[in-house]
């Protein structure tokens, strides 16, 4: 099924895709409620699904098929390539994201590899999903040392050779507060002064 509010672009990947001697297009529709309908009555093994489709948007109905107990494979056809709308479309479960500036045969072969089980983005996007993990692995390891994120800034300024009045001024904290600041990060990383602390810091890729 072909769900995107443009019907020309609809008829066109329609046209393309009847060409596969191992696909047919059952469905077509323009907004998420039609979508919805037809889903249930053609039962699609595959849905292509736009981001902008009206009152709900691609990745909201991706979101709605994916809780369905029989959901078919979705593949977000957009030619947004923003990391916010690939984050949200993985996070409601799509199996692909393509751009629309794709070639046809790219779509052709990313229908049959996630009706076959696997998952694909558009090559372009790879950066930015790396980008996303390496983001959400430091959030994490963040998390896991114990450290908030004034103290993560703190250590980065340390490692950069800042002293305690220099850091008081650059966070506005009185140098007191940036002296006791880090000796409590000293005692989070199990560290006996502020060089093994950085040291420590970097080891655990906390900075």
């Amino acid at each position: 099924m072909i769900v995107d509010d443009h019907e020309i672009f609809r008829r066109g990947v329609k046209s393309l895709l009847e060409g596969e001697g191992d696909m047919k297009v059952v469905a077509e529709a323009g907004n998420a409620n039609d979508a919805l309908e037809e889903l249930v009555r053609r039962k699609p093994d595959v849905v292509t699904i736009d981001i902008r489709l009206g009152t709900m948007d691609g990745i909201q109905l991706a979101r709605l098929i994916k809780a369905r107990a029989d959901a078919p494979k979705c593949i977000i056809l957009s030619t947004y390539d923003d990391r916010q709308y690939l984050v949200g479309a993985l996070e409601a479960g799509a199996d692909a994201y393509l751009l629309k500036t794709n070639s046809y045969e790219t779509l052709a072969q990313a229908i049959r590899a996630i009706h076959a089980g696997e998952r694909t983005l558009s090559a372009e996007l790879i950066p930015a999903m790396m980008e996303e993990y390496r983001r959400v692995a430091s959030q994490q390891i963040q998390r896991d040392s114990g450290l908030s994120p004034q103290e993560v800034r703190m250590l980065r300024l340390l490692a950069d050779g800042s002293r305690s009045q220099d850091i008081a001024s650059e966070m506005a904290l009185t140098e007191i507060t940036v002296k006791r600041k880090v000796q409590e990060i000293t005692t989070k990383l199990n560290a006996s002064n502020r060089v093994q602390a950085v040291a420590e810091a970097i080891r655990r890729g906390v900075i």
